[in-house]
C-alpha cells in the first residue's frame, strides 16, 4: 500500500487517523474543499493554507479539482505541459484528488431526460460517449481513459470511472446492469494501472454507489474492495433522500468497505451531515455547499445556517461566530456583512466561501483533538 494510513485514536466505528502520500501527512476525518476548474471559486489557495485567513487552524492539505471540466478546458495535455496541477495553480505544497467526471457526464443525462432534444450521452459496456457542454463536440471517457487524464494532471489521488445510476424511472434491476458496468470498469482501471503502481506518484479509489439499495451496496463493497489498494470512495447520498435514509445507507455498506483504509464519502459537506458520518466510520469529505451557500449570502453556524440578507443582521454589530477563528469572523460584522449581500458587492462570497470552509475545517480539527484527548 502506497498511503501509508495509520490508527492515531477509535472510539467505536469513529476514528482518527493519519496518512501519508507523496511527503505530504493528512490527519482524518477531514474536508476537502472542492476546485472544480483549478480554482475554488472566489479564494486564492494561500487563503487556505496562511494563518491571517486561517487562524490557528492548521492549512488544507487535500483539495478536489475536478476531471471532467479541466479535460474539456484548458485540456489534460496543456496542464501536463505546464507541470502538472501542483505547479499549473501553484499548490506545490498540498495533495490534490480529481474525481472520475462521471456525475458531470451524469449531469449532462439528467439534462436529455428533463429538457428532451438529441442526446448528449450515450453509456456502453465499455466507455461513455458524451458532446461537450462548450460546442458540442464529441468525447469518450473509458476506464484507462479516465486514468491517463487524471495521470496528465498530476492527481495525487485519482478516482476510478463509474456510472452514476438515475433514481427516477429505473429498474433495480437496471441498476444492477449500470453496477455490473461499474465493477467491469474497475477492473480494467485496476489492472491497467497496476503496472505502474510502484513507479508513480498517483492512487487510486474506487466508488461505491447504488442508490438506496442497501443490497446492491453490500455486493459493491465486497466486489470494489479487492480494488481498494489504498482506500475506496461511497457515493450518491446527500443528494435526494432523507436524513434518516443516509444514514441507513452508510449503517449498513461502511461495514463491508475494508477497515485498513481511508473511506471517502463524496459531495457531503453539511456540518450535521458530516458529524453523523463521522460516527459511522467515514474519513474524508468534499462538497461544494460550504463555497456555493457563501455566494448567496448564508454561513454556517453553530446554530445552522445564517442568511446575511435578512433584515435582523442591519444593525448587528457582532462577529460573524464566536467559534470560528477565521478572518471573516474576527474581522468583519454581521452588519457589514449584510450590506455587501444588500449591495451585491462580490466581496461578500469571497468571506463567506472562506468562513464556511474554514468552519467545517474548525469543527474537524476539534473533533480529532476532542477524541485524541478523550
Amino acid at each position: 500500500m502506497k498511503l501509508d494510513f495509520r490508527i492515531l485514536k477509535q472510539q467505536w466505528n469513529a476514528r482518527v487517523w493519519e496518512f501519508l502520500l507523496n511527503g505530504v501527512t493528512v490527519q482524518t476525518p477531514c474536508f476537502m474543499p472542492v476546485g472544480t476548474k483549478a480554482t475554488v471559486k472566489g479564494l486564492l489557495l494561500d487563503m487556505l493554507r496562511d494563518p491571517k485567513y486561517l487562524g490557528t487552524q492548521s492549512p488544507f492539505k487535500l483539495i478536489l479539482w475536478n476531471t471532467y471540466h479541466l479535460y474539456l478546458r484548458p485540456g489534460e495535455q496543456l496542464i501536463k505541459k505546464a507541470g502538472g496541477l501542483h505547479k499549473f495553480m501553484h499548490r506545490e505544497d498540498g495533495l490534490i484528488l480529481t474525481d472520475s467526471g462521471w456525475f458531470q457526464v451524469f449531469s449532462l443525462w439528467l439534462w436529455d431526460k428533463t429538457k428532451g432534444g438529441k442526446s448528449l450521452v450515450k453509456l456502453m459496456d465499455h466507455w461513455v460517449e458524451f458532446r461537450s457542454i462548450h460546442d458540442g463536440s464529441k468525447h469518450m471517457f473509458t476506464p484507462s481513459g479516465v486514468v491517463d487524464i487524471q495521470t496528465d494532471l498530476g492527481s495525487d489521488i485519482m478516482m476510478m470511472l463509474d456510472v452514476c445510476s438515475p433514481v427516477d424511472n429505473i429498474t433495480k434491476d437496471e441498476v444492477a446492469r449500470q453496477m455490473s458496468i461499474t465493477h467491469k470498469w474497475a477492473q480494467q482501471a485496476y489492472e491497467y494501472f497496476k503496472p505502474r503502481y510502484e513507479d508513480a506518484r498517483w492512487v487510486l479509489f474506487p466508488i461505491v454507489q447504488w442508490w438506496l439499495y442497501d443490497d446492491l451496496r453490500a455486493l459493491s463493497a465486497q466486489t470494489l474492495g479487492a480494488y481498494a489498494t489504498d482506500g475506496i470512495a461511497i457515493w450518491w447520498l446527500s443528494v435526494w433522500e432523507t436524513k434518516s435514509e443516509m444514514k441507513r445507507v452508510l449503517e449498513n455498506t461502511l461495514p463491508h468497505l475494508p477497515k485498513d483504509k481511508p473511506r471517502y464519502l463524496m459531495g457531503v459537506g453539511t456540518p450535521e451531515d458530516i458529524e453523523m458520518a463521522i460516527w459511522q466510520g467515514v474519513d474524508m469529505f468534499d462538497c461544494v455547499l460550504p463555497t456555493r451557500l457563501g455566494r448567496h449570502g448564508t454561513a454556517f453556524g453553530p446554530h445552522w445556517q445564517i442568511k446575511l440578507s435578512n433584515a435582523q443582521y442591519r444593525e448587528d454589530f457582532s462577529s460573524l461566530t464566536d467559534t470560528c477563528q477565521c478572518h471573516t469572523c474576527t474581522h468583519y460584522t454581521r452588519a457589514y456583512l449584510h450590506h455587501l449581500v444588500r449591495e451585491n458587492e462580490m466581496l461578500w462570497g469571497t468571506l463567506l466561501s472562506l468562513h464556511n470552509i474554514a468552519y467545517l475545517h474548525k469543527q474537524l480539527e476539534d473533533w480529532r483533538n476532542n477524541m485524541l484527548a478523550s
